[in-house]
Formats: structure tokens, C-alpha cells, sequence
């Protein structure tokens, strides 16, 4: 029988694109997703290379029934984000060229690209610049759902550092997006995911490519009072060293050590290995660290999350207080005995991590022409929550989904009950029941909506691209 979204595909000429399930690379591809949740077996997929080629697969679509989904590296964790069953895949996992432009200082890279390969590629050159750090996380996904990153205090958040996006819109045109040019569109690119159309070329503002100082502390259970002052200091400090980056997370790791632990990761981005905000961290007892001199390329290797297994993930945010850390590593102990109870010991992973979100990150996203994560009108300095399960089953995923969702919904209640509850959620981190966009305050969704009718009137990635979060249709 017939296809039209194929036939249409193929009749553009681009039958040398396309890969079906009967194709070794359509197994590889639906392989290297990074969760195996993630993946789930389109009709088939397209891998474009340049952004002509998006261009003419985007009109080719257009003018047939059928959704689709979109792709870049592929490490957003939901079932839904970035693939599609009964449709087609649009996968830019070959368009991974980044290149250096030293007259502009700009670094060029493509969609597809994932932060481990732009880094090794920009450090001959003396540079880089504020992505991903994990080295597997792709960059079109971590940019424009406004990628966290050791450099925040410093310039913001990784989409602030987009000085150009090149993007294909739903008519096929392939526009630029800048501060001059379509400067509505560039904005909503910050923040707005892939609710505009495909953006086929990232231009980012760079930095010079100075030696970090940092690694990751494991510390035991018992030292987290400790560890969670220290974050909460911290919190309140980091704007005197905007420079400096600190993560904590209550662990269960049983490949590592056999019960929970904290690790923490500080890092210095200016490599100064004594800097004063850290001296009381540095005092906690620690179980084994790895923290020393080296390259952001060298650190986001480091800490790669392992991939092929099933996540959940949930996240939340709230003011800087550490009565709510200490309930969370709390609920995290309850959680890891729930677990042991239910699955094997050894089958699943789980992560509670808090990110420093003081208030002056907004202010550099400002700076350099705002965005649209809302982020701005947070007025204290807050905590960013990650809550994260990982299991090797379908059956495990479900206990695991549970078990998370009801740990989240008890930590919101504490936090609101103090009031210490911020409506605010990082898209880049959100289950799939939570919508990110909801919390960016009224004028960015209608802003966001306006944009979108402007630059996609019939709403085509509102509805025929299917994957990631859409822009809430009425008032939240």
C-alpha cells in the first residue's frame, strides 16, 4: 500500500536520505538514543545533511497527511521527545560539523553535533564555548530548551550565547535569526524548543578555552548537613564568583559504592584551584574525589551518564532552602529502601541533584537580549531539582515511574507548605506530564504563541511535528 508522507519524500528526490527498519542504519540510529525508553521505531528516517536538504524534507511533508518528529543528539529521556512510531523521523545526526570563526569569534555548529565533539574541535583553536556537560548531550536539544552549563554566572545560560540561529521554517525557508534579523524569532528560539522550525546551524558567542579546576567529591550519607549548607552558601554566594559552578546529588550507585552517597561537583572555570567559595567544601569528609586541573572537554567526558538503559526523570524548583534539600535527601533514603524492596539491589540507579540558580544567572540572559525562559522574573535565589531513575526493564520502568512521581509530588507539597515552592521548570529536565512552557509566566507564552503565528500560520509544528513540548494552547 501506498504511503504518501514516503512517496512524497521520494518524490523530492530524496530517497538516498531515507533508512527503514530493514536498514543497519536504521537499527544503529534507533540505537544511539541515549535512553532506550526513547526510542520508539518510526515508519522511517530521514538524515539530512545540510539545511537544503531539511528545507526540501520539510516542504515534502507539508503537502501530505502524517506526523513527524524531530531529532538532534537524541538524549532527551522521554518517550515521545524526539521520536515517532506511525510516522516519519527526521534524524540531523549527520549534520555534526562545527567550525570556528576567529575574525567574529563565533563557533558554527550544526544540530546534531554533541558537546564532547564541539569541544574537541574548538580547543585547537584556543576556544570554547557554554554547552552541554555531559559530553554525550546533543546540542540542538540543550540550546534551545536553554541549556544549564559550567559558564551560567558567566554569560548566561547556553542559549543567551546564540548570537545566530539558522533556521528552516515551515514553508522551507531558510532564514536567519539575530538580533537584527527576525530578532522575535531569535528569542523565542531561547527557550522555545522546536515549536518554529528546524534550526540547522547554532552561531555561538565563544570563550577563550581557559584550564578548568574541579572534578567530583563522594562523600558519605552522613556528612549531608554539611553538604547542604554548603549549597545553600553557596547559592547565596556564587555571585561574588560568577566563574565557579557546584552541583550536589544524593546517589544510589551500587556499581560504585554499595550504598547512597553525595557526590558533589565544583568546578572553577577560570582553573583557580583555591578559590575561597569552595573552602568549606573542601572540608567535608570525602569517600574517594577526582578533582584536579583539566579541560572542559576532558571534565564532560568524565561524567558521561551511561546510555541504553530506561529513565525517569522529574524536576522542580524552589528557593535557596536547606530544610527542602535535607527533606529531599531524606524522601531519596525512603526511596532507595522502596526500591530495594521491589526490584534487585543492583538493577537501578537513582540520582536527586541540586544546581545553584541564583538570581543573577537571569541577569546575564538579559544582557545579552533575553530569552524566554521566564527565568528572570524568579525574584530569590533558588535551587534546580533533578530527580532520576534508571532500570534496564519495561516492567521496572513503570515501578520506577511511580515511585519518582509520588517522590516529587511529596517534595512540592513540603516545599509549598514552607513556602519555598517555585512554579518554575527547566524543559530540558521535565517528565513528559509536565509541561515547561506553563511556568515561563504569561507574557513569554504569548509571546511564544504570536511568534509561532507568525512564522507558522497553518501551526504545522504545533501539530504535524508531534515530538517535545508544544506551546500551551490556552492561558495556564
Amino acid at each position: 500500500m501506498a504511503d504518501p508522507q514516503l512517496d512524497a519524500l521520494v518524490k523530492a528526490g530524496l530517497q538516498s536520505l531515507l533508512v527503514y527498519p530493514s536498514d543497519a542504519e536504521y537499527t544503529e540510529r534507533q540505537r544511539s538514543y541515549w535512553a532506550a525508553n526513547a526510542a520508539l521505531g518510526p515508519k522511517a528516517i530521514v538524515l539530512p545533511r545540510t539545511a537544503e536538504d531539511v528545507s526540501r524534507i520539510v516542504k515534502a511533508l507539508a503537502e501530505v497527511d502524517g506526523k513527524a518528529a524531530i531529532r538532534s543528539g537524541g538524549h532527551m529521556q522521554w518517550a515521545g521527545a524526539n521520536d515517532i512510531h506511525d510516522g516519519i523521523t527526521i534524524d540531523l545526526g549527520r549534520m555534526t560539523n562545527v567550525t570556528y570563526d576567529s575574525q567574529k569569534k563565533l563557533a558554527s555548529i550544526q544540530p546534531g553535533a554533541r558537546w564532547g565533539h564541539v569541544y574537541d574541535a574548538l580547543e585547537p583553536h584556543g576556544v570554547c564555548v557554554a554547552g552541554g556537560r555531559d559530553a554525550n548531550v546533543g546540542v540542538g536539544g540543550f540550546l534551545t530548551g536553554g541549556g544549564n552549563s559550567y559558564y551560567s554566572g558567566r554569560v548566561g545560560m547556553g542559549c543567551d550565547s546564540v548570537a545566530n540561529f539558522e533556521v528552516v521554517l515551515a514553508n522551507g525557508d531558510i532564514v536567519n535569526a539575530n538580533a537584527t534579523e527576525n530578532p522575535d524569532l531569535w528569542k523565542a528560539l531561547k527557550g522555545g524548543s522546536g515549536n518554529f522550525g528546524i534550526v540547522t546551524r547554532f552561531d555561538l558567542k565563544t570563550i577563550p578555552a581557559t584550564p578548568l579546576w574541579g572534578g567530583m567529591r563522594a562523600s558519605p550519607r552522613s556528612a549531608g548537613d554539611a553538604i547542604v549548607q554548603s549549597v545553600v552558601d553557596f547559592t547565596n554566594d556564587n555571585e561574588k564568583n560568577p566563574e565557579t559552578a557546584y552541583i550536589i546529588n544524593f546517589t544510589y550507585n551500587p556499581s560504585v559504592v554499595p550504598d547512597v552517597v553525595i557526590a558533589s561537583v565544583m568546578v572553577d572555570t577560570l582553573g583557580k584551584e583555591d578559590a575561597p567559595i569552595f573552602e568549606n567544601i573542601k572540608k567535608v569528609p570525602t569517600l574517594f574525589q577526582d578533582v584536579k586541573s583539566r579541560t572542559i572537554s576532558d571534565i564532560a567526558k568524565a561524567y558521561v551518564l551511561p546510555s541504553g538503559l530506561r529513565q525517569t526523570w522529574f524536576t522542580l524548583s524552589f528557593k535557596n532552602d536547606g530544610d527542602v534539600v535535607k527533606k529531599a535527601g531524606e524522601l531519596h533514603d525512603q526511596l532507595v529502601e522502596e526500591l530495594k524492596a521491589l526490584l534487585p539491589a543492583q538493577n537501578f540507579v537513582t540520582q536527586c541533584l541540586f544546581q545553584p540558580l541564583p538570581t543573577f544567572f537571569a541577569k546575564r540572559s538579559v544582557e545579552q537580549g533575553g530569552n524566554v525562559l521566564g527565568l528572570d522574573s524568579v525574584p530569590d535565589n533558588a535551587l534546580l531539582w533533578l530527580l532520576t531513575g534508571t532500570v534496564n526493564t519495561e516492567e521496572h520502568e513503570k515501578i520506577m515511574e511511580e515511585k519518582l512521581s509520588a517522590f516529587a509530588k511529596s517534595l512540592e507539597e513540603y516545599a509549598k507548605s514552607k513556602g519555598s515552592d517555585i512554579p518554575w521548570l527547566y524543559g530540558n529536565y521535565t517528565d513528559k506530564t509536565q509541561c515547561p512552557f506553563s511556568s515561563y509566566g504569561a507574557a513569554n507564552i504569548d509571546f511564544l504563541r504570536k511568534v509561532s503565528a507568525k512564522y507558522d500560520p497553518a501551526g504545522m509544528f504545533q501539530n504535524k511535528f508531534v515530538g517535545g513540548f508544544k506551546i500551551p494552547k490556552n492561558q495556564a
